[in-house]
């Protein structure tokens, strides 16, 4: 009996087999915190696609992959930025950030819109200022030379003590001039409502007429309605395309900027605060002159000069009947 007893405890151990002769290698700790599925994918985003697919053909476990160990820049080799003055450091923002104008247009850029820099050339006039988009715009000059501003807006993405103060400077000491109000609500809906009440002056070179672009005028001032900050808003285009009244001008503009409007007013105190911020380019004064006032050349239209002598009046009738119709 003894004998069967030892037989089979001899039988029942665990059979010991010697130790593979092999490099060894690091696996991933038992203990770690990590799920298995967030170190498979972490492995494999850091592999080669022959270790992976040798790893799940052998279904054995991959060694982690050493990361490449970078030495800290030196002290010396770093320029003190923020321990400049900040007289200097202004300086610096303003020759980087700001410009006299900045004309932005629309584009479609990998699906998405956006805007970009358009020719800052003869900014005063829209005449010249587009690509002939418009047919009743004479495009820019072949022999035009095309200038664009030179800026450098990335310096915000440095730290947040950068951003804090350069963003002030570069939403509010330049004039931003937009191709239509299509390219005013691409600018407000990318920038924020944050980058909208840093800014300061703003001109709208095209009212949308058509169909597709009247339909951009109203969303356009629903996403201006956080700049309550701005001291001028300049409109040069013609508000009410086939209407000469300022009173109709007036109406137009309420109907598309109301909320805009209302939003000036909460912000100063007052309904009529954004009233006086709005200046009318020549485009709103009549074009024709009287059917008996010729100039003895055959052309009816009102010249530039003309039209400048009239401005005034006009700007007032069009603040008056704003300000009814905002209630003030």
């Amino acid at each position: 009996m003894d004998n069967v007893k030892t037989s089979t405890a001899t039988t029942d151990s665990p059979r010991v087999y010697p130790k593979r002769k092999r490099k060894q290698v690091s696996y991933f700790p038992s203990d770690t915190e990590e799920s298995e599925s967030e170190i498979k994918s972490e492995v494999e985003a850091t592999s080669t696609p022959l270790a992976i697919k040798a790893a799940k053909v052998s279904n054995t476990a991959i060694a982690i992959p050493k990361r490449a160990i970078t030495k800290p820049v030196p002290k010396k080799a770093v320029f003190p930025f923020n321990s400049l003055p900040p007289e200097l450091k202004n300086k610096i923002y303003f020759t980087a950030l700001a410009s006299e104008y900045i004309a932005l247009v629309s584009k479609l850029r990998q699906c998405r819109h956006v805007v970009g820099l358009g020719d800052t050339e003869t900014f005063q006039s829209f005449r010249r200022w587009r690509r002939g988009r418009y047919g009743w715009y004479a495009p820019v000059p072949a022999t035009t030379p095309i200038i664009r501003p030179s800026l450098v807006p990335n310096m915000l993405a440095v730290n947040r003590q950068m951003f804090a103060e350069a963003q002030p400077i570069l939403y509010g000491a330049n004039v931003f001039a937009f191709e239509d109000t299509k390219t005013l609500h691409t600018f407000c809906a990318n920038i924020g409502p944050k980058n909208c009440a840093a800014l300061r002056e703003l001109s709208v070179k095209h009212w949308g007429q058509t169909a597709a672009r009247r339909a951009m005028n109203y969303p356009a001032f629903c996403a201006l309605a956080s700049a309550v900050n701005l001291t001028r808003l300049s409109l040069d285009c013609d508000v009410s395309y086939g209407s000469a009244s300022p009173r109709n001008k007036a109406r137009q503009f309420h109907r598309d900027g109301f909320l805009w409007l209302e939003a000036v007013g909460r912000a100063k105190g007052h309904r009529d605060a954004a009233v006086d911020l709005i200046d009318l380019g020549i485009e709103n004064v009549d074009e024709w002159k009287n059917i008996n006032d010729w100039d003895g050349h055959g052309n009816g239209r009102k010249s530039d000069e003309a039209k400048l002598i009239e401005l005034p009046k006009v700007v007032v009738d069009f603040r008056t009947e704003l300000r009814m119709l905002l209630e003030a």
